[in-house]
């Protein structure tokens, strides 16, 4: 980052901030939290849940976690438009997920739930027959438990493992509905060239990565009940 610094102003609070800074870390050293599940300050951000749109003064919100600052805008991150976008792509994320999130019962992480509790949605809903897994589970790896059907195609766990660990064994498969993360060219995950690092896991913001290790040991501490 070069140059001189430019002036912005969020929720009415001016900021000053370098050349290339995007609204979402202009925001953050402000201390206004604007939601993301896509993003991770480790990682190049992609724009792809839009949970992070704020309002600049143009025809369409902008993604602010690859928006970048430019010197006089003003941004507004909080409205009623913007929390009803939020809202609704929170359920429509919500309504294919299965009925329990393997993370939220072992660390109790699941950003997904954490965003819907933030906007008081305490259940899933618009049940379209996310029962059963129909996107499927790739149980093939001795350390790592995909759940495809709680993904949201976040590319958290792609860019992990290609920008932080540079070992390029996942990407995406197919269209539409059936869209879902693969490893190599489409073979189970304990069938890759997966070296177990374990990032995809801990970056994945959903129950769709999770660390086999902490699924036995909760087995084990309930008893041997699930």
């Amino acid at each position: 980052m070069s140059g001189k610094m430019l002036t912005l102003t969020i929720d009415g609070r001016t900021v000053s901030v370098p050349p290339g800074t995007t609204i979402w870390e202009a925001a953050r050293l402000l201390g206004i939290d604007i939601p993301v599940l896509c993003h991770e300050p480790r990682m190049e951000p992609v724009g792809v849940c839009r949970l992070c749109v704020v309002d600049v003064g143009e025809r369409t919100l902008a993604a602010s976690c690859v928006r970048l600052c430019e010197d006089g805008m003003n941004v507004v991150s909080q409205s009623a438009e913007i929390e009803h976008h939020r809202r609704m792509l929170t359920l429509l994320l919500l309504s294919e997920q299965p009925e329990s999130s393997a993370r939220e019962a072992t660390t109790g992480d699941d950003a997904l739930y954490a965003l819907a509790r933030r906007q008081g949605i305490d259940e899933i809903p618009f049940p379209d027959g996310a029962r059963g897994h129909p996107r499927g589970r790739d149980d093939s790896s001795p350390v790592i438990a995909v759940d495809h059907q709680a993904c949201i195609l976040c590319d958290r766990c792609i860019r992990g493992c290609n920008e932080l660990q540079h070992n390029h064994v996942i990407t995406r498969s197919g269209k539409g509905y059936r869209a879902r993360i693969a490893f190599d060219l489409d073979v189970p995950m304990g069938s890759s060239s997966c070296v177990a690092c374990g990032e995809c896991a801990a970056v994945c913001p959903t129950g769709a990565l999770t660390h086999k290790a902490l699924q036995h040991w909760r087995r084990e501490w309930a008893g041997g009940e699930e």
